[in-house]
């Protein structure tokens, strides 16, 4: 199965203050990264695939540990802002954006939104984070037939109420 994420911001104090719902819902960042671990090996097995859209961590340091708790061997990764590039060390494959089909369908992927994409208008997807999803009604407003998300798991947390990955069966879903 195919699983896309971005922004868990792994062991930045600051991303609770940024977003309120992560303070309420860990009450620290340690709290914070145990769950999102936890919670992306519950839905994801061995033999998935991860795209992470970029801002996996604050220290390029600890990329290393966070990933090998993931138990997922394959993890693709976007570059996002908060990234360093040594985060590439630690991954199958990476850029600051990759584009990939899945199940017949074109996807572009980036840690960024964009307003026009790679086969927009032949039933290409995009798939984003960054924004923690405050884009998504701008996308909405300039595109209402647009085929993009935003998947960074504050923006899963408020389509779900949960704090994992979201499945390409749920992307798809939602987006036709």
């Amino acid at each position: 199965m195919i699983w896309f994420v971005s922004d868990w911001h792994f062991g930045a104090t600051s991303i609770l203050t940024h977003q309120p719902k992560r303070e309420e819902a860990f009450g620290g960042v340690d709290a914070m990264d145990e769950w999102l671990i936890t919670e992306a090996n519950r839905v994801i097995k061995r033999s998935d695939e991860l795209y992470f859209l970029g801002d996996f961590c604050w220290k390029a340091s600890r990329a290393g540990h966070y990933r090998q708790r993931l138990k997922v061997r394959r993890f693709h990764v976007c570059l996002g802002n908060h990234d360093s590039a040594s985060l590439i060390n630690h991954t199958s494959m990476s850029g600051l954006m990759l584009f990939r089909k899945f199940q017949g369908h074109h996807f572009h992927l980036s840690h960024y939104p964009i307003f026009s994409w790679n086969r927009m208008y032949s039933g290409g997807y995009h798939l984003y984070g960054h924004g923690h999803g405050k884009y998504e009604k701008q996308l909405d407003e300039v595109c209402p037939s647009h085929r993009s998300m935003d998947v960074g798991v504050d923006n899963i947390h408020r389509l779900t109420d949960e704090w994992r990955p979201i499945s390409l069966d749920e992307v798809l879903e939602r987006l036709n």
